[in-house]
């Protein structure tokens, strides 16, 4: 490959790499202030409405019964929650597993 074309690449890597640092520098912020406007109405009853579940039965031959229940909150889990999932699935812990 020539130096140019190399550079081209390069290029387009860090062109990649700072659009997707951005990104997840927006999304920490943007969900921050939804967490903090998000505490104004936790005491106002009309917000707080509850769960909404949805149950689904499906019947497939020879007697096998998938019963899936869905349930929707009104709440998201905390950015932090949700990127350490991100990271537990890609960095495997090196704890004994658990003896349930």
């Amino acid at each position: 490959m020539n130096p140019a074309r190399a550079a081209v690449w390069n290029a387009r890597a860090a062109l990649l790499y700072s659009l997707g640092g951005w990104t997840a520098l927006g999304g920490l912020i943007y969900y921050s202030r939804q967490e903090n406007a998000r505490t104004e109405d936790e005491n106002d009853p009309a917000a707080n409405q509850g769960l909404r579940k949805e149950v689904r039965v499906t019947e497939y031959p020879f007697g096998l019964t998938v019963t899936t229940e869905i349930t929707y909150r009104e709440e998201q889990p905390p950015i932090t929650r949700l990127l350490r999932s991100v990271v537990s699935f890609f960095v495997p812990d090196d704890s004994p597993p658990s003896e349930k």
